[in-house]
């Protein structure tokens, strides 16, 4: 069950993608069959695609799959090496933090502003939330990971 939880966010992901896909199947195959386009599939689509993206980013990092700079670091001797992917993972978890936090700052204006999609009304809070929520869990994977000592790729 723990594993399921885990993985919730690859589980969305896929499911999003898989969502994307059947809507912009649909509306390929409205516009060149009957020549007719639907503004609101295309924002979904867009919303949809975003989510995909931040979510995608998250189970990167809990593969440990973003991309790093390891050639510079086997240069250092093995104690060194540790520190500066600490010091690494340090200023990527300050990184995550801050976008979290600027993040949230973003969604907290859409709800002072009321600014919505043009053709769906959808509030820009729900592409929005994804950045926050994002980040905030790639920082938790990050703590995570560092608690529990694990650096492979399933680890986190």
């Amino acid at each position: 069950m723990l594993r399921h939880i885990d993985r919730a966010e690859e589980y969305l992901a896929c499911a999003l993608l898989v969502a994307l896909g059947t809507l912009l199947t649909v509306q390929i195959a409205l516009r060149y069959l009957f020549g007719l386009g639907w503004g609101w599939m295309e924002e979904l689509a867009r919303v949809g695609f975003i989510w995909v993206i931040f979510l995608g980013a998250v189970v990167g990092m809990r593969r440990h799959l973003h991309i790093r700079v390891s050639l510079g670091l086997r240069l250092f001797p093995g104690r060194l090496r540790a520190v500066a992917e600490a010091v690494g993972d340090l200023v990527l978890l300050a990184f995550c933090l801050a976008m979290a936090w600027h993040g949230a700052e973003l969604v907290w204006s859409t709800v002072e502003v009321d600014f919505r999609l043009s053709h769906t009304g959808m509030s820009m809070f729900w592409p929005y939330l994804v950045v926050p929520l994002s980040f905030a869990l790639q920082a938790v994977r990050i703590v995570v990971r560092h608690l529990h000592g694990r650096t492979d790729a399933e680890g986190v």
